[in-house]
């Protein structure tokens, strides 16, 4: 069954073959600043299970943890979809509320606790970071749905 999502305005939707992964959340200031929250929430995915209609914008910047970090969003409204490490990746970071359904989705790790916005109150048995681990996409891929 595919899983599907997209930007605000339509322009770009996608589908994504396979289960779900597991969702995390980062409370970095890019992450605050690309979600316009408090943090936002992602999945990895491999980008060979990614397909699109419609015509991402890609730029790129630096991540917090200062990481080349490659950002593709809709250019009509400006969602970010996902964001990956470089264009021959196979890797990326599916933000999570650009899916059609997100029922039942919650964060199952959490990264850059030491910029986590106050008054926001985590589950205490999720494993969190005051930056980030060592292997961010070891850490990903080893964190299980409740």
């Amino acid at each position: 069954m595919a899983i599907t999502g997209g930007c605000q305005c339509g322009a770009v939707r996608y589908s994504l073959e396979g289960a779900l992964p597991a969702a995390y959340s980062c409370h970095c200031g890019e992450c605050k600043k690309q979600s316009a929250s408090a943090f936002s929430m992602s999945v990895a995915i491999d980008t060979a299970n990614l397909r699109w209609t419609g015509d991402p914008a890609m730029f790129e910047t630096v991540a917090f943890s200062g990481a080349r970090k490659l950002c593709y969003f809709c250019a009509n409204c400006g969602t970010r979809l996902w964001h990956r490490g470089s264009e021959d990746s196979a890797a990326a970071s599916l933000k999570v509320g650009t899916l059609d359904d997100t029922v039942g989705i919650e964060p199952m790790g959490h990264l850059w606790m030491s910029k986590i916005q106050p008054g926001i109150a985590i589950a205490k048995d999720v494993p969190a970071f005051d930056t980030q681990p060592d292997d961010v996409a070891a850490w990903r891929t080893s964190l299980v749905k409740r």
